[in-house]
């Protein structure tokens, strides 16, 4: 974290903070259990987030992300387009790059600093592919330098096709109509798209029906893929949750979620049965219209402890995300894909690109880029 000397607040348009730092591009964190298959070059330009999705785990995060919570200020890294950019040019092995695994890329304060284009410009000018997630419509200019490129690929976060519900869960995001128009758009660029229905809100998002309706609206959009999984509790703002779903939905259903989250896998997590009812009728629905279907960080606990992935047992994509970049490897100025690598190093046995560490599951750091 940067010096309380490095932090400048920022009034206008709104109360922000402009961060001074020495951020180093890395990895995945390593909690333990992993079920991401392809490593990634995660990308945050700015900590804390606009839309305001009460679910959020990142409220849970020490640092800048509690203190955004806290106060909803956001947090903004200043340069951070050219602090990466240096960085690229001084490693030989390259992943594909994350805008962004924890705050939305493109809320409102990118419109000030545009650090989620300026980011993804330079990893296109090195011949290296990024991909997005978004809960707002995503800026033209950005599918553009993404198109042509065949790894490159964004995610759209549709929690349900109800728009009153869509407004109150994530109330500074786009409307449904916008988020599969951004399916859309990227489908007329040839730009690989995925829908996520992450997380499920057990009792306000759950239904069948609007599942189901969800599943043929991605597809009708051009979607090739779906990711799902339903709600964590982090045990942090576990109270702060449930308050927010009394105060909305009532005190009884708050009462259901104390009931169904009995499940302790560092997070609080609904019921298994619960949760494989869900996603085998995702699945299903998947299935018959074409798409392919994984989940993001689901878990269960055997009776004899063991923490086992749910995606062996759901999965029907090689990856989790549902497209296959390989490492990219460095050639003079540029990055090229490996040959014979699928991108999926959490299983992968060969290690063609001969960094064995890539292949570990490890919290992954600059230098190991090298």
């Amino acid at each position: 974290m940067a010096r309380p000397a490095e932090i400048q607040e920022i009034n206008k348009p709104f109360k922000h903070y402009l961060v001074s730092s020495r951020k180093q591009i890395h990895g995945w964190y390593n909690w333990g259990r992993r079920e991401c298959t392809s490593e990634r070059i995660l990308l945050n330009p700015y900590n804390g987030c606009g839309v305001g999705c009460f679910y959020c785990y990142a409220r849970a995060l020490p640092g800048y992300f509690s203190q955004s919570h806290r106060t909803g200020r956001i947090f903004v890294f200043k340069d951070f387009d050219r602090l990466v950019a240096t960085q690229l040019d001084k490693i030989n092995f390259a992943f594909c790059g994350y805008l962004s695994p924890v705050t939305e890329p493109f809320q409102e304060i990118d419109k000030v600093y545009d650090l989620s284009y300026k980011t993804a410009r330079e990893f296109i000018k090195r011949n290296i592919p990024v991909e997005f997630i978004t809960k707002v419509k995503v800026p033209e200019k950005v599918l553009e330098i993404m198109s042509g490129h065949k790894h490159c690929f964004g995610q759209v976060s549709a929690l349900s096709p109800q728009e009153h519900l869509r407004r109150l869960l994530s109330p500074k995001g786009a409307s449904v109509d916008t988020l599969f128009e951004n399916i859309k758009r990227m489908s007329k660029r040839n730009i690989f798209s995925v829908c996520r229905i992450d997380p499920v809100l057990p009792f306000i998002t759950d239904s069948f029906q609007d599942l189901k309706l969800l599943v043929k609206k991605a597809a009708d959009s051009g979607a090739k893929h779906i990711i799902a999984s339903v709600m964590d509790i982090p045990y942090k703002i576990k109270g702060f949750i449930l308050n927010w779903i009394e105060r909305h939905f009532g005190r009884e259903t708050a009462v259901k979620y104390l009931k169904l989250y009995k499940e302790r896998i560092g997070y609080l997590h609904a019921d298994i049965g619960y949760r494989k009812k869900i996603f085998a009728f995702l699945k299903k629905e998947c299935n018959k219209t074409g798409l392919s279907f994984a989940l993001c960080m689901e878990f269960e606990k055997t009776p004899s402890g063991e923490i086992k992935g749910l995606n062996r047992e759901f999965a029907t994509s090689l990856n989790c995300e549902g497209i296959d970049v390989p490492v990219y490897v460095r050639r003079g100025n540029k990055f090229y894909p490996l040959d014979k690598c699928n991108g999926h190093c959490l299983g992968c046995r060969s290690v063609v690109c001969g960094v064995n560490k890539f292949s570990q599951g490890a919290a992954l750091k600059l230098a190991d880029y090298k």
